[in-house]
């Protein structure tokens, strides 16, 4: 995506530092097939020989702690580099914290992929609703399970649905963080710190995934024009914000049971506003890749 909007958005990768594929650099900009040597030992060595302007962090999700990708954001802040993140992890576990760290540094923090992809959420709170209070939301936030269930209402197995989602590309490195709950778990925090000043984790979020579910208990709803969506809700209310992710049960027609496949949806209730959502509509990699590209173009406004 980088190299097809080169010649508006003349982005330059200097370095990229993998797990699995070892790292590589170049001051001048890598190839779009770069070569890759040893990794280095640690983010912080990684940081100073590459000397970037803004880091893209991609980690893989640590639902309990948020870590590594905590300390590599902090590692970036330190030596006063703008960050893009895709990892919710940190924006579930530490937000706060990370956001005035990015604030005494003079640098920019975003993360717009880290809930439903490249959709507008968190840059249309940001962007378009001034003064608007965030008094709770409601969403179908994660697709692997949207997936396992419409597999499970023709018959298949929760085991079938989730190699169906993998082959899509969308499951967690981990498939139980999404059936469990805890994908949707963390999202749903990311978003309440972020928008509603929560202060929360992951663990603090009442979660029951779809591990119990059963093809034949989707095919009793079916018969019944009624069918199940992993939901995530937020509330504000006298007694501080109540976040809870539940299997629901839902007619057809209703407008959470839309997010079929890899489609999600959120939809705010606002001081101002009233009701404004997002949906999106099965969407791919490419649509993460376009979150991350997203922010970073936003950096790149804000530092001109």
């Amino acid at each position: 995506m980088l190299e097809s909007q080169r010649k508006i958005f003349p982005f330059r990768i200097v370095a990229i530092q993998t797990l699995r594929h070892g790292t590589a650099f170049d001051p001048r900009g890598l190839a779009i097939d770069p070569s890759f040597g040893p990794h280095v030992q640690s983010a912080e060595e990684f940081l100073d020989r590459a000397k970037p302007e803004v880091v893209v962090e991609l980690t893989t999700l640590n639902p309990s702690t948020g870590e590594p990708a905590i300390s590599h954001i902090r590692a970036a802040f330190a030596r006063r580099h703008h960050v893009v993140t895709a990892n919710k992890g940190p924006i579930a576990h530490a937000y706060s914290a990370l956001a005035q760290e990015a604030s005494r540094a003079g640098v920019e923090f975003r993360f717009e992929s880290t809930v439903m992809d490249g959709a507008p959420v968190f840059n249309l709170v940001r962007n378009n609703l001034p003064g608007c209070k965030i008094r709770g939301f409601t969403g179908v936030l994660n697709s692997t399970t949207n997936v396992v269930i419409e597999a499970m209402r023709a018959g298949r197995t929760l085991a079938e649905g989730v190699e169906e989602a993998r082959r899509i590309g969308i499951t967690e490195a981990d498939a139980s963080f999404d059936i469990d709950g805890w994908d949707a778990a963390a999202k749903t925090a990311a978003l309440a710190n972020v928008l509603m000043d929560a202060r929360v984790t992951p663990l603090e979020v009442d979660r029951r995934g779809i591990a119990r579910l059963t093809p034949e208990k989707l095919l009793q709803l079916k018969d019944q024009s009624k069918t199940i969506r992993l939901v995530s809700r937020a509330r504000s209310g006298p007694n501080g914000i109540k976040l809870r992710v539940r299997a629901e049960v839902l007619a057809e027609t209703d407008f959470l049971a839309s997010a079929r496949r890899t489609s999600s949806l959120i939809v705010f209730d606002t001081d101002l506003m009233g009701e404004i959502g997002t949906v999106e509509l099965n969407p791919g990699i490419e649509q993460t890749a376009y979150g991350v590209f997203s922010d970073l173009v936003d950096i790149a406004k804000n530092s001109v």
